[in-house]
This record gives C-alpha cells, sequence and structure tokens, in this order.
C-alpha cells in the first residue's frame, strides 16, 4: 500500500511540474545582472531579455546588483524560489573566477545553479589612455620600465583584475591596480587620464574608441576580433599572454524545474538565432555562441578549474 501511495504521489508530483512547464511563463520574470547598467554584462541582458519577453508572451525586467565582483547578484539569485520566475545572466567572473578570488562567497556556482544557456563571449581589450605617448604594447611596456610604479590599471571585474596582474608579471613591469565598482567608471577614468589602462570587453568603451577618446591597443585573445579586425593581438604586440574572453549566460537557482529550463533555453537559442539579433550583439561586441544545458554545465566547471590555474600563475591572493 505505502508502494502504490509513493508511486501515486510522484506521479502527481511529475503532473504538477509538467502543467506549471506548459503553463510557464504566468506573470513577471526577474532577471538578476550582477553588474551595472552600462557593463557588457547588462548590454547582453538588455538585448536578449527584450525579444525572449515577447516570444514567451511576459514581461521580463533587469535587476541590477551590484557589487563584490558579481557576487551580490549571485547569492541573491541563488537563494530565489526555483520556480523560472527569478534568473541570474552570469558570467566568467560569477561561475568561474569569484572561487579562486574571493575568501568567503555565499553561493556555490556549480551546486546552487542550473545552466540554461550560455549566450557567447566578449573578447577581451587592452584600452588606454589616449594621452600616453605610446602606439602599441611594445611602446606601454617600455614606458611602464622606464617609469616604474607611476602607470596603473583600472578594474571592475575578475578579468580585468587578472588581465592586469599577468600584463605586470609577463612583461616585468611595476604598475598598480585601481578597483572600481563597475566598467564605465573604468572608462571615465580613462578618458580623464585619471588611470593609465584597463582591460574589458569593448561594451564601455565602444563609442570612446570609435571617437579617439580611448585607444585600444590589442585584444588578449589568440585571434582579431571579427568586430574590430584592426585591433591586433597581444602576441602581435610581441607579449605573449593568456587567453582571456568573459562569456556570459544565463542561471536558475537548482531544483527549477528541467521543463522550466528547457522552455527557457529553447527560447534563448531563438532569439539568438536571429539575424537582427546577432547584429545588435555584434555592435556591443559580443560574439553569439549558444551553448546548450548539458554543455555549458561541463563549460562553468572547465573554466572554475582554468581559473584556480590563472589566478596562482598571476599570483592574486583571494581578498
Amino acid at each position: 500500500m505505502r508502494g502504490v501511495l509513493l508511486a501515486i504521489t510522484l506521479l502527481v508530483s511529475c503532473w504538477n511540474q509538467a502543467m506549471a512547464a506548459e503553463s510557464y511563463p504566468s506573470q513577471r520574470i526577474t532577471v538578476i545582472a550582477p553588474f551595472a547598467p552600462g557593463s557588457g554584462t547588462d548590454g547582453v541582458a538588455r538585448i536578449v531579455f527584450q525579444r525572449l519577453s515577447e516570444l514567451l508572451k511576459t514581461t521580463i525586467i533587469i535587476d541590477n546588483r551590484v557589487g563584490a565582483n558579481g557576487a551580490l547578484g549571485a547569492t541573491a539569485a541563488a537563494r530565489s524560489a526555483p520556480d523560472g520566475y527569478t534568473l541570474l545572466v552570469g558570467g566568467t567572473s560569477t561561475h568561474a573566477a569569484n572561487p579562486s578570488l574571493l575568501k568567503s562567497i555565499q553561493y556555490d556556482p556549480i551546486a546552487d545553479f542550473v545552466p540554461i544557456s550560455q549566450f557567447g563571449l566578449f573578447p577581451y581589450f587592452l584600452i588606454v589612455d589616449p594621452g600616453l605617448p605610446v602606439k602599441n604594447v611594445a611602446d606601454l611596456v617600455a614606458l611602464a620600465r622606464s617609469k616604474p610604479g607611476t602607470l596603473t590599471f583600472g578594474y571592475a571585474n575578475a578579468l580585468g583584475q587578472l588581465s592586469g596582474e599577468a600584463f605586470k608579471r609577463r612583461a616585468g613591469i611595476d604598475i598598480a591596480a585601481v578597483p572600481y565598482r563597475n566598467s564605465p567608471q573604468v572608462v571615465t577614468d580613462i578618458i580623464a587620464q585619471r588611470v593609465s589602462m584597463t582591460f574589458m570587453d569593448m561594451a564601455p568603451a565602444v563609442s570612446q574608441v570609435e571617437a579617439g577618446l580611448a585607444r585600444a591597443l590589442a585584444t588578449t585573445n589568440p585571434d582579431r576580433s571579427s568586430r574590430f579586425p584592426e585591433i591586433p593581438t597581444m602576441k602581435e604586440g610581441g607579449l605573449a599572454f593568456i587567453n582571456i574572453s568573459a562569456w556570459t549566460g544565463l542561471f536558475a537557482p537548482r531544483d527549477t524545474p528541467p521543463e522550466v529550463v528547457a522552455k527557457l533555453s529553447e527560447g534563448i537559442r531563438a532569439v539568438l538565432g536571429e539575424a537582427e539579433i546577432r547584429s545588435r550583439l555584434a555592435d556591443i561586441g559580443f560574439e553569439t555562441q549558444w551553448v546548450g544545458p548539458v554543455d555549458f554545465a561541463k563549460h562553468v566547471k572547465g573554466d572554475m578549474e582554468l581559473w584556480a590555474t590563472t589566478t596562482r600563475e598571476a599570483g592574486i591572493e583571494r581578498q
């Protein structure tokens, strides 16, 4: 009798989940973006979820929860109800770097989340104060060596910090790190000549670079960006460098019904398959690469292990 009751309970539970997925979404969805408006993550989220809201016939709002290298927003998402109505647009910082950079985080990137879809990635660039008397990476290294301790690099996320520290070590130069709360503020201070350089995705700086208010010297990726093919790689500039880029994707709290995850993942794939969306994302320097839940989960785990290695190489201590 007990076995029959258990079977009935499981059947009812499965039926309820199926019905919930069938009617999903029946209310507003909140997507937590753990970085500031104007950042690359925020820019991608606003383009993608505006279109997804139309496909799902519901309202999707972006909730910017800024702080602690994205950990503040990730923690809030992890503690949300697993019903598909609070999601996280996370990425390299929240799900790969933070365990290696922060002494204590209030969430587990693997155990507390269900990966839904990877959207793609941002190539990273070395952007400098246009007032510096340099034309390429070699010039910048020479300038830094001639004036040890006087140049600075600003960073607003994990990749920016890792890139700057790796640059110091590989070039054998002394430059000071300046932390920021968000990437747009770093760009503002580059233009105002309050900080010498930064490593970041191009989204917060596209218009400034195109207007000559900031100068992109190189990309940290092995190949030139398809969106900015005129910008050489760090290797072409004479410095062997680690491959750094920022991926972005969608996560749900653990125990979110798999039917809801599948519906969201397919919706994202449909959005990213539209030529207009891909073009708008390319305009902010984002390279679209949809990856489904299973492969996305493998990628997150692999990237966490990679970050553990690269942060040790760069000599970065947990804060």
